[in-house]
C-alpha cells in the first residue's frame, strides 16, 4: 500500500480555517505545513523571498513559490500576435503548498522553450517558481470550463524572459509529499459508482468527484481524429463496493503517463471534477478526464483505507463475466501466442497488471453438466455480485448495493463456466468462460440452455471437450488470486496451429 499511518496524520490545526474551500467542515486534523524558509505566516514579502500561497498578493515582487504539482496539461502552441511567423507556446499547471491552498499557473514562451520545460517536470513533482506575475483570477466562462477549480483569488503567469520554473532542490520534502494524500475537498464529497449509474443521464455532462479503486489500466493508443490531430487515448477501470467496473477515458498525455505509474487493486483514486456522460454505444455511463480533473492518490481517510481493504479481500470470482472487457478489447490487436506453462508464469507472484494473449490448447474440463456446478450463476442486476442460490428471495449479500439497501433484488442468470486448458507443457485449471463469450462458443442462449436436458448438456460438452481450440484470454488480478478469463474460444484451424507447435 502506498500510504500508511493513522487518518489525519498531520499535527496541529488550520488555525482559523474550519472548512474546506468548498464549504465542507474539516473533519481530520490536518494543518498548513510550516514554511522552512522563515517567511511562514508573515505577510507577503514585497522584496522577494519564499511566499506561501495563502499570503500572495499582486504586489509581491521577485517572489519565490514552492509547491507540489497536482495538475498539468500538455503544452500547446498558439499563433503569435506580434510575430505571425513564430508560434508561442504555453503550458498550464496547478501547484499546492498546503492542504487548503492551491493555485493555477501558466507559463508562456517560445515553442521550443515551452516543450523543453514541459519535459522537465511532471505531476507529483515539487517545483520552485521564481518571479511569477501574480494576477487576479479572471473568473471567465473559459476559466470555469477549462481549468481546475482553485480556492485562490489569484493565478500565476510566468514568462520565458522574466520567470523560471525548476525542480525544487531543498531538503524539506515531507511537508509537500504528504499533500499528495490530502483531499482537496471534503472527505465525503464524492459519488459512489452505483450513484453515477443509478442517476444515469441525469448526470450527463456534469463534473463530479469519485472515490474508487483502480481495477485495470489499458495500454495507451495513438489515434488520429477526423480533423487530422494526433492524440493518445487510454482507458482505465475503477471499482468499489457498489460497482464491479466503471470505465474512465483519458486523452491527455500527462494524465496517461500518471496512471501508468499506479498499481491495480492497490491504488485508491480520489478523482475531482471527472466529467461523466452517457455513452450510447455502451448504453451506460462513462467518465472522462479533462483539463479540470485533479487526482489525489491513496487519500489518508477512513473510507479510502476501507476501500483498500475491500480490494485486498475481494473475491475475483465475484467479478462480472467479462462482457464489458471484450467490448473494449479488439481481439485483432492480440497477437502474442502462449503455451500453458507461459500463461502460468503470467499468473505468478512476480507479475503485475493485465495481460492478453492467444493459446492453442485442448479443453480438458468444461463443466456445464455438473450437478453442483453447472456453469450457471445468479447475479444481482445492480452490482453484478453473485447472490446466494439458496436464499429464499435471491437477496443480494453485498451490504453496499442499492438493491440490498432497498430489500428488492433483481437478478440475472448468466453463464459462468470453469474450464481447464491443456497442452504438452501442462494444464491450467480454473479459467472462467462466461456471458456472451459462452453463448458464442456454445451457440445457444442462456434461455435455450436452461431448457436442455442433462443428456443434451453432456452432448454439447463433448463437441468441445478434448478438442484443440484457439483461445483468446485475459490475465488479471482483482484480489489476492489471479484470474484467467476467456474472451473467445473456437475450434482451431489445424493449419493455423502448426507454426506454434
Amino acid at each position: 500500500m502506498a500510504w500508511s499511518g493513522n487518518v489525519g496524520s498531520f499535527s496541529g490545526d488550520f488555525g482559523t480555517q474550519k472548512r474546506w474551500p468548498d464549504g465542507t467542515r474539516v473533519q481530520n486534523n490536518y494543518q498548513n505545513p510550516p514554511n522552512s524558509s522563515g517567511v511562514g505566516d508573515s505577510a507577503a514579502c514585497n522584496d522577494g523571498g519564499e511566499i506561501q500561497l495563502k499570503n500572495i498578493t499582486p504586489n509581491a515582487a521577485n517572489a519565490v513559490i514552492i509547491g507540489l504539482v497536482i495538475s498539468k496539461q500538455q503544452p500547446k502552441t498558439i499563433p503569435s500576435k506580434s510575430d505571425p511567423n513564430n508560434d508561442r507556446g504555453l503550458i498550464s499547471f496547478t501547484i499546492r503548498d498546503s492542504p487548503m491552498d492551491f493555485i493555477n499557473g501558466t507559463c508562456w514562451g517560445s515553442e521550443n522553450y515551452i516543450f523543453d520545460l514541459a519535459s522537465k517536470f511532471k505531476i507529483g513533482d515539487i517545483v520552485e517558481i521564481r518571479n511569477p506575475q501574480i494576477q487576479n483570477k479572471q473568473n471567465t466562462e473559459q476559466e470555469e470550463r477549462y481549468r481546475p477549480w482553485t480556492p485562490s483569488p489569484y493565478q500565476l503567469s510566468l514568462s520565458e524572459k522574466y520567470s523560471s520554473l525548476s525542480l525544487y532542490g531543498g531538503w524539506n520534502l515531507d511537508r509537500f509529499n504528504t499533500l499528495q494524500h490530502v483531499p482537496i475537498r471534503g472527505n465525503d464529497n464524492y459519488y459512489t459508482l452505483a450513484d453515477v449509474l443509478s442517476n444515469g443521464q441525469g448526470l450527463h455532462g456534469e463534473h463530479i468527484n469519485l472515490l474508487a479503486l483502480l481495477k485495470t489500466i489499458g495500454p495507451p493508443k495513438d489515434i488520429v481524429t477526423k480533423a487530422g490531430k494526433k492524440m493518445q487515448r487510454c482507458e482505465v477501470k475503477l471499482y468499489d463496493e457498489t460497482c464491479p467496473s466503471f470505465p474512465i477515458v483519458l486523452w491527455d498525455t500527462e494524465n496517461i503517463e500518471l496512471v501508468q505509474r499506479w498499481m491495480t487493486h492497490e491504488t485508491v483514486v480520489f478523482a475531482f471534477d471527472i466529467m461523466v456522460k452517457f455513452d450510447n454505444f455502451r448504453s451506460s455511463m462513462v467518465g472522462t478526464v479533462d483539463s479540470k480533473t485533479i487526482f489525489i492518490i491513496n487519500p489518508d481517510t477512513q473510507k479510502a483505507h476501507s476501500l483498500f481493504k475491500f480490494g485486498q479481500s475481494h473475491d475475483p470470482s465475484d467479478d462480472t463475466t467479462g462482457d464489458a472487457d471484450k467490448q473494449n478489447v479488439d481481439l485483432s490487436t492480440i497477437k502474442d501466442v502462449y503455451k500453458v506453462d507461459q500463461i502460468k508464469s503470467l499468473t505468478g507472484e512476480s507479475h503485475d497488471g493485465v495481460e492478453y494473449g492467444i493459446t492453442y490448447a485442448f479443453l480438458t474440463a468444461l463443466d456445464i453438466d455438473n450437478g453442483t456446478r453447472n456453469g450457471i450463476s445468479m447475479r444481482c442486476a445492480s452490482c453484478k455480485r453473485r447472490v446466494q442460490v439458496d436464499s429464499a428471495n435471491f437477496g443480494c449479500i453485498n451490504p453496499n448495493c442499492p438493491s440490498s439497501l432497498s430489500g428488492k433484488t433483481d437478478t440475472v442468470m448468466t453463464f459462468d463456466i470453469p474450464v481447464d486448458l491443456s497442452d504438452i507443457t501442462g494444464t491450467l485449471s480454473g479459467c472462467y468462460l462466461g456471458g456472451n463469450q459462452a453463448e458464442e462458443m456454445l451457440k445457444c442462449s442462456m434461455d435455450e440452455f436452461i431448457q436442455y436436458t442433462d443428456q443434451q448438456k453432456t452432448d454439447l460438452k463433448w463437441k468441445y471437450l478434448l478438442e484443440r481450440c484457439k483461445v483468446y484470454f485475459k490475465v488479471s488480478q482483482p484480489g489476492a488470486k489471479r484470474v484467467v478469463r476467456v474472451l473467445s474460444c473456437s475450434k482451431a484451424d489445424p493449419m493455423e496451429v502448426i507454426p506454434h507447435l
